[in-house]
């Protein structure tokens, strides 16, 4: 079964999805990015479960890419929105 690599392929492109709705919008919102974030953190674990499994297929190889391509995209060009959920969670602490 590959069902952790399926997993982590779907948290990915929700979160992707999340992150892309966030950027077409006007404004910001950060429980949109907060949930994106979880999405892809979710995605990542399942990716690291699908590796140490040694799950047969390339799907897990997919995930790891967009999940590091969207987040050379955010720190390369829209660096402030790291900070900006920071500020955000340590101010609603």
């Amino acid at each position: 079964m590959k069902s952790f690599s399926h997993w982590s392929f779907v948290f990915m492109v929700l979160g992707s999805l999340l992150f892309g709705i966030n950027w077409m919008i006007e404004g910001y919102f950060e429980v949109i990015v907060i949930i994106g974030l979880v999405c892809f953190m979710i995605g990542m674990i399942f990716v690291f479960c699908s590796i140490l499994k040694r799950e047969k297929g390339n799907l897990k190889v997919i995930s790891l890419i967009i999940f590091f391509l969207v987040f050379f995209y955010i720190t390369w060009f829209k660096s402030f929105q790291v900070l900006r959920i920071v500020t955000w969670l340590k101010n609603s602490m």
